[in-house]
């Protein structure tokens, strides 16, 4: 005998319990991107608007990679905290520099695919943070 309300808790448990798949991949390829700004300052520079070419290229990838690394020791820790600031750090950081690609991109600039990379992580930001469990044993 069966329990078909047992295993359709438990699937929709499963679907609920939130990934952290996708807050390493969030955090390995914030690490990447922070550290190639950070060592590359005027990459972002040259990937902007004409009138925002004073860009902190340097800061902006220093703070992406600080709000990753603070994610992937949450992730490993299990540190709820530290999980949900660092996430929304990281969507607020993307979604920046989505936007920023994007209006250089069908703004004054030269189409650029490089909007694309920066929409994708931005909804896998978006994605760990709707999933996120935010319920706290106080």
């Amino acid at each position: 005998m069966e329990n078909t309300r047992l295993k359709r808790e438990l699937i929709v448990a499963k679907n609920k319990r939130p990934s952290d798949f996708w807050g390493f991949m969030v955090a390995f390829t914030s690490i990447l991107h922070g550290s190639f700004l950070f060592k590359f300052a005027d990459y972002l520079t040259a990937h902007a608007e004409p009138y925002l070419s004073r860009l902190p290229g340097r800061w902006i990838g220093l703070i992406l990679l600080i709000a990753a690394l603070i994610k992937l020791i949450g992730l490993l820790l299990n540190n709820k905290h530290l999980k949900e600031w660092s996430i929304w750090i990281l969507s607020a950081i993307w979604g920046g520099l989505w936007i920023v690609s994007l209006t250089f991109a069908f703004g004054t600039g030269y189409p650029d695919p490089y909007h694309t990379f920066m929409f994708f992580v931005f909804v896998a930001c978006l994605r760990v943070s709707l999933k996120g469990d935010y319920n706290y044993d106080v």
